[in-house]
């Protein structure tokens, strides 16, 4: 039982028995009784403690105290292992702002895709035409309101609350009101705005996320603008391959149409091979640093469709006929990605004053960089369908030499994934150093969306494989994590 009062003045041995002692002197008579020698008494006026009496009331009010203490204590903790990986949360200004925050959203949007050198800043990659393009677009056009609707909910990640007030859902809802308008509109469906803006809707879904009752990689609204996206190019024709804007918003929106056909199993448009050909066959396809991984990426698509169409089929036979052309098929893919993967980093430019400050890298450096993981993303997604195919062909009645080849060849998948997830993760220190690494650095301190957004895919892959090393999704999660909360891209943590 708890202690309700002052310490018992009993001997020990009949504190020990739970008897009542007489407290008899020299010694009690219970312990003469028992026949033991009494061991005395205690000196209370000597103890030198003070005692708290507890009553049946105030004991669990006490507990109650111990257990919010301790509550705190781990919360506290938690939030200083989260610190050592995302960092601290920003400190709210203590001053009112003197300006709107609208002033920012093209600055904001526009330094995301910006790499910051010696010479100064500048924008790289497919979205060189966004400032030109923002400079001419009304603050209240639809483009315009895209980036609001972004930056908006960027700042709402930031501050890791929903209550601050920018409204981002609310901007996204105007945004595809007048975006329906625009479509509806025969002279709108053809302009480059349009079709910027259709893809900043995508990049929106993603720095929103996913709602939590979904689980797919990608949330469902960037699907519906990604098959929008189709529509759109068709209606340009070939006419949108005649200006470097044109190519530049291809570029784009046809790897968010890529990804989305790998992630479904299903095959691309059937105008992919003619809009392919006219980036070819174009007197800039040179300058296209993005161009080959379309080619070599479009064919692991088809690839991986095939694969999802015998395992739909259901049919063991058909399986099994088909298994090792697709396994073939692969190889001779990943030979002809392996040689120009290979030539392009032997062609790369020395360091130089255009080179980014915060990855210490040049931009032509960074879009082969973001090609090559791109592709290792294409042929991850691949190989797991290889591997779904091989297991489901296991289902049929092989002979016992066509059972150990089906399972030589599982092996070789499972460790072809693991080796392709290392050429991704290795990129990870490159691509989005950690703080301490560039804190000496003039460069950005945190991710940017043009290194992230490259890398969220491949990741994310890497993080629901069940087939890759423990360290391996540990290492893409803390990845993804630091997309979140640095970056502000909440689809990097499913959320």
């Amino acid at each position: 039982m708890g202690n309700t009062g002052l310490p018992s003045k009993d001997c020990h041995t009949c504190r020990r028995r739970r008897v009542k002692c007489d407290l008899g002197r020299p010694g009690c008579l219970r312990c003469e009784k028992i026949g033991q020698d009494c061991p005395g008494y205690r000196d209370l006026g000597r103890v030198g403690s003070s005692f708290r009496i507890v009553t049946p009331e105030s004991y669990p009010h006490r507990k109650r105290q111990n257990s919010r203490r301790r509550l705190k204590q781990n919360r506290e903790q938690e939030a200083r292992y989260l610190c050592q990986f995302v960092g601290a949360r920003q400190p709210s200004l203590p001053y009112a702002l003197t300006e709107q925050w609208e002033a920012h959203v093209k600055p904001l949007v526009i330094s995301q895709f910006t790499i910051v050198t010696s010479q100064g800043a500048r924008v790289y990659g497919s979205v060189d035409f966004l400032p030109q393009l923002l400079e001419h677009a009304d603050t209240k056009s639809t483009l315009y309101t895209a980036c609001s609707a972004i930056a908006s909910a960027y700042f709402t990640n930031r501050a890791r609350s929903d209550s601050i007030g920018f409204g981002h859902r609310k901007l996204y809802g105007k945004v595809l009101r007048s975006l329906s308008n625009d479509v509806a509109n025969v002279e709108m469906q053809k302009q480059d705005s349009t079709l910027a803006t259709m893809w900043l809707l995508c990049l929106y879904e993603l720095i929103a996320g996913t709602p939590a009752q979904e689980s797919k990689l990608e949330p469902q609204g960037w699907e519906v603008h990604s098959k929008a996206m189709i529509g759109l190019l068709r209606l340009r024709g070939q006419n949108q391959f005649q200006t470097s804007t044109g190519r530049l918003l291809f570029q784009l929106a046809y790897q968010s149409i890529q990804i989305q056909a790998m992630q479904t199993g299903r095959r691309p448009p059937p105008e992919a091979i003619a809009w392919l050909h006219s980036m070819q066959t174009s007197p800039t396809a040179k300058e296209m640093m993005f161009l080959p991984a379309f080619l070599y990426s479009d064919l692991a698509s088809r690839i991986y469709s095939t694969i999802r169409d015998l395992i739909d089929q259901g049919s063991h036979e058909k399986m099994l006929l088909g298994v090792n052309d697709i396994v073939m098929a692969c190889k001779n893919l990943e030979s002809s990605i392996s040689a120009v993967i290979t030539q392009d980093l032997a062609s790369q430019s020395q360091p130089g004053p255009s080179d980014d400050l915060t990855t210490g890298k040049s931009a032509k450096w960074l879009m082969n960089k973001h090609a090559a993981k791109y592709l290792d993303a294409c042929l991850f997604k691949v190989h797991q369908g290889i591997l779904d195919l091989l297991s489901e062909t296991l289902k049929a009645n092989p002979t016992p030499k066509e059972h150990d080849e089906l399972l030589c060849l599982r092996e070789s998948s499972i460790k072809r994934l693991q080796d392709i997830a290392d050429h991704i993760l290795v990129s990870l220190p490159q691509l989005m150093p950690a703080k301490a690494a560039s804190a000496d650095k003039q460069g950005q301190n945190i991710p940017t969306w043009g290194h992230a957004l490259k890398l969220l895919w491949p990741l994310r892959l890497i993080s629901s494989s069940a087939v890759v090393y423990e360290e391996q999704r540990a290492a893409a999660d803390l990845g993804l994590l630091r997309m979140g909360h640095e970056a502000g891209i909440m689809q990097a943590l499913g959320a």
